[in-house]
């Protein structure tokens, strides 16, 4: 157990559905993920959120990646309505003006959000009516200072993740979770929490999609049972999808199945270990 994550937290959390429980119940989350480009992101991370047991997945996206996800996972709902937290970015370019109309419409709905890869440019994030978590590894980050009218190089981010994590989250006034060996989840009141170090088998393309849709679900299974969430909550949930991703990396690697789609199976091995 993480010396700064609630026990209690993590239980009620994590825990299954019970005979009372249905759909609604167990948290539906919202997916503006994948591009024409990189359709399998979106799949990524809406598989992660089912591995959490989350009770109903929705999306808005292209129609190619619509279709992949339906042939894949056909209890997805097309659209938005209902949703109690949003995944945007994952698999979107920074460049993606496709997908740019979806994310405004994502964003302007007032829900908390996890900002992933190519949303951190399309996310105006000062402007948020809801809390967020943004979720950038390192060469992400520098564009985002960028962005934000900072100069931070890749390299400096890298050396001192725990000072640029803090510098991130006062910037955009959301949660963010600074990726790495050791991840840094900071939060704007100055709060700092390291995890880690993570599994090496992390290190492959599309890990990334995982942890978005693990941390998107749990916030929406947090929302079906609570009324708001703020800043140090979204913080803890993230620690919670942070631990559990590199622990699920780790089962996956003891089966001899690597790469992130073998870390998203493994996903609900881990939960309530």
């Amino acid at each position: 157990m993480h010396p700064n994550l609630d026990p209690d937290f993590a239980t009620e959390l994590l825990q299954p559905p019970g005979t009372a429980d249905n759909k609604y119940t167990r948290g539906t989350v919202g997916f503006v993920t994948g591009s024409e480009q990189y359709p399998g992101a979106a799949l990524l991370g809406i598989n992660a959120a089912f591995e959490l047991g989350i009770g109903m997945v929705r999306y808005l996206g292209p129609k190619v990646v619509t279709d992949l996800i339906l042939s894949n996972r056909p209890e997805v709902v097309p659209g938005l309505d209902r949703a109690k937290a949003l995944v945007v970015g994952s698999g979107i370019g920074h460049d993606n003006q496709d997908q740019l109309a979806n994310i405004r419409n994502a964003t302007s709905l007032g829900l908390p959000l996890v900002i992933d890869a190519g949303g951190l440019q399309l996310v105006e994030t000062n402007y948020l009516k809801a809390p967020a978590v943004l979720t950038p590894h390192a060469l992400e980050a520098e564009r985002l200072f960028s962005k934000l009218g900072h100069v931070r190089h890749r390299k400096d981010i890298e050396a001192n993740p725990i000072a640029s994590a803090r510098e991130l989250s006062e910037l955009t006034n959301q949660v963010v979770l600074l990726k790495g060996s050791i991840t840094v989840i900071a939060t704007p009141s100055g709060e700092t929490i390291e995890s880690g170090p993570g599994s090496v088998h992390l290190a492959t393309a599309g890990t990334g999609d995982v942890l978005a849709g693990m941390i998107g679900a749990l916030v929406a299974k947090h929302l079906s049972h609570a009324t708001e969430i703020d800043h140090s909550t979204l913080a803890q949930i993230a620690l919670v999808a942070n631990q559990l991703h590199s622990e699920a990396a780790e089962v996956a690697a003891s089966n001899g199945e690597f790469g992130a789609s073998a870390v998203c199976a493994a996903i609900s091995n881990v939960v309530g270990n």
